[in-house]
């Protein structure tokens, strides 16, 4: 495969498409996540405010494919182009709209995936094949393995993920840590100023 840098299609580059149910099944309280567009944020899933469907339902909307760890989940409207990645052991529903990327490891490192439709070469793609709608912007589901990307060697893909990955990593513990701490902060705020417990029990 060599040690350059290639210029390759998304289908070149063994990254299949797969589609998403075009309907929505119905709401339950308690299940799997049913992940759709406002889910999509940062490059991650994120499941708050997330609806719920039923196994039933589950086994039904993923008979196409589950998504598996580092896959990609694309928007295709509203906000075309945005991204997140199958983090392990998530199970979840493809929601409306959105559609899932996974590299076969033939050319594109799985763990890289997330970020190779995360650069300027991406967006450089949007702007070429999107189309722009009356109400929203939208990419079709034939235009996205034509997408062209400039892909590292593999063992730069590895390199990169790994670096990626683990500032990844270290800026969500921060927010976690920082929500943590915010929770605690109101806690005390609420104790001594609204409950007027200054000892906080």
């Amino acid at each position: 495969m060599g040690d350059e840098w290639r210029m390759l299609s998304l289908q070149d580059a063994g990254v299949s498409l797969i589609d998403c149910d075009h309907r929505t099944p119905p709401a339950s309280k308690q299940g799997y996540p049913y992940v759709a567009i406002p889910q999509i944020k940062n490059g991650q899933i994120n499941l708050k405010d997330v609806r719920y469907i039923s196994q039933e339902h589950f086994i039904d909307w993923t008979r196409k494919a589950t998504p598996k760890p580092f896959d990609v989940v694309l928007s295709r409207r509203c906000n075309p182009g945005e991204t997140a990645y199958v983090p392990p052991g998530l199970n979840f529903a493809l929601g409306q709209n959105l559609v899932l990327l996974r590299a076969d490891g033939r050319y594109v490192f799985p763990q890289f995936l997330r970020w190779l439709v995360r650069g300027p070469d991406w967006w450089e793609q949007i702007g070429t094949f999107i189309n722009v709608g009356a109400v929203f912007d939208s990419l079709k589901c034939a235009d996205i393995p034509q997408f062209q990307l400039l892909i590292p060697p593999l063992p730069e893909q590895r390199a990169i993920a790994h670096v990626l990955g683990t500032l990844d990593d270290k800026i969500e513990l921060n927010r976690r840590t920082n929500e943590t701490l915010e929770a605690m902060a109101r806690a005390l705020f609420k104790s001594w100023f609204v409950d007027f417990d200054p000892a906080g029990h």
